[in-house]
């Protein structure tokens, strides 16, 4: 891989966040265009280079705050046999500057003549409500990445939990934050519209794929790389909309999202708050280390190794300690 291909690399991976040599879900190989490498070629030159430029390539990545991790077949659900899934993520260890701007949010969202402010509220409370779907509501904590496919729901789904949300505001009267109270604003066909493009905002992050129509309404469900991104960084991506809001918000205005109290077997999992990132795993973790592969269990790793070249698979980190 020399520096121009690894250009190509970075910019595929930014795009699209995922790569997969085998593509899952029925869904078909990105071809190449104009300027970017095809989905296949991007595969082929990350399992084809060799130490030096994985290390190269590392370095590149970290200095934006990301990492690229490789997942086999039997790691999580929906990879398919004989296939490799590269994911970019952000490394909690390092600096995370934010992934996005602002403008896209402010863009999707905005109806009339709306503050940044504004918009910043409704895009938090919208993630929030979002995450008691696809966690509190399936008892699910974000450790729990490989029960991603679990995770759906339809666009009704969610306007009815922000409705529900408005009401209990409105019920507040006066003792409402002042600042929230433009949240009740709302006219009309509202909020079925800023749902949708929230929606279609995470599903341009790679965060959510429709997997099905249901009616006249579409099932959206979480991706592997939202889950994973959920598991390793929470909140912290948010941190760049909090500040528009840190100055007037009070914790009333948001729902509770209790994301990490309790696996489903009902075990304590880690006690930090959601957003918070334990390094614990990452020790071991050598500088030269590019791809960071958890494993499920030893068979899984002896099937994945079939699947996976002598030198690729020298480059795979130690298990993690986050999977169920």
């Amino acid at each position: 891989m020399n520096m121009m291909e690894m250009g190509e690399v970075v910019a595929y991976l930014l795009r699209y966040r995922t790569a997969e040599r085998v593509p899952s879900g029925g869904r078909k190989r990105r071809a190449a265009r104009e300027g970017q490498l095809s989905e296949r070629d991007v595969c082929a030159l990350i399992d084809d280079a060799q130490e030096n430029e994985r290390e190269a390539l590392r370095d590149f990545l970290a200095g934006q705050g990301l990492r690229l991790k490789a997942f086999e077949s039997g790691d999580y659900p929906g990879i398919a046999p004989g296939s490799r899934f590269f994911a970019l993520l952000p490394d909690p260890e390092l600096e995370q500057p934010p992934l996005y701007t602002r403008e896209p949010v402010f863009e999707a969202l905005k109806l009339r003549q709306e503050s940044r402010t504004e918009l910043a509220l409704w895009y938090l409370q919208l993630w929030l409500l979002l995450h008691t779907l696809i966690y509190t509501r399936l008892n699910r904590a974000l450790s729990d990445v490989s029960r991603y496919q679990e995770a759906t729901f339809t666009p009704r789904e969610l306007v009815e939990l922000v409705r529900d949300q408005l009401e209990t505001l409105r019920g507040l009267g006066d003792r409402a934050p002042e600042n929230s109270r433009v949240l009740l604003d709302e006219r009309g066909e509202d909020i079925p519209r800023r749902v949708k493009a929230f929606i279609d905002l995470l599903a341009r992050a790679g965060h959510l794929d429709m997997v099905r129509e249901a009616g006249d309404e579409d099932v959206w469900q979480q991706t592997l790389l939202g889950a994973l991104e959920a598991e390793q960084i929470g909140v912290h991506h948010l941190t760049h909309l909090i500040e528009l809001t840190s100055a007037q918000e009070d914790a009333a205005s948001m729902p509770r999202v209790d994301l990490d109290d309790e696996a489903p077997d009902g075990t304590e999992v880690d006690g930090e708050a959601p957003g918070t990132v334990s390094p614990a795993g990452n020790e071991a973790h050598s500088e030269a280390d590019l791809f960071e592969t958890d494993r499920a269990d030893t068979d899984a790793d002896e099937s994945a190794g079939e699947s996976t070249s002598d030198a690729t698979s020298q480059f795979m980190d130690e298990p993690g300690e986050n999977r169920r």
